[in-house]
């Protein structure tokens, strides 16, 4: 549902908290085309390393979206979730669809961890706070960092 919700092909309600930067994060995304194929649509977290080993990706969570999609989706999670380094807001190699991926992504986010807590969450600000910061910048364009709520 949430990756439906991001691509504009489905609807949902989210928990109070997350309203905000879901209705911000919905009139920031525009139409966009680009061509789909199948990609991980959640490779953060899902790869393994080990000194003198190759990478292993694990729980392939397969989608038919851009790759460029799949790129804003691990820029989203550390935008969010992992004291990324100032500037990181960057992605997709200049490509002009890229800030519509990023939106599409952290609306992604945003719809699975809502619909993952469920209406008794009690961490709500925490996450609101994330990701009102990252809308912010997805919506302009800079992101300096920011303290761990």
């Amino acid at each position: 549902m949430a990756d439906r919700v991001a691509w504009g092909e489905g609807k949902t309600a989210v928990v109070p908290e997350l309203a905000e930067p879901f209705a911000r994060l919905l009139s920031l995304r525009r139409p966009v085309e680009a061509t789909p194929q199948i990609v991980h649509g959640d490779l953060t977290g899902n790869v393994l390393f080990a000194p003198g080993q190759d990478p292993v990706v694990i729980d392939f969570t397969p989608y038919w979206r851009p790759p460029l999609y799949a790129e804003a989706v691990i820029i989203g999670d550390g935008l969010l979730w992992h004291e990324p380094a100032p500037g990181l807001l960057v992605g997709g190699k200049g490509d002009p669809r890229w800030r519509q991926m990023l939106i599409r992504a952290l609306i992604f986010r945003l719809v699975a961890l809502s619909g993952l807590v469920g209406p008794s969450w009690r961490a709500g600000e925490k996450e609101a706070a994330r990701f009102l910061a990252v809308t912010e910048a997805a919506e302009h364009g800079t992101y300096e960092g920011r303290a761990r709520p």
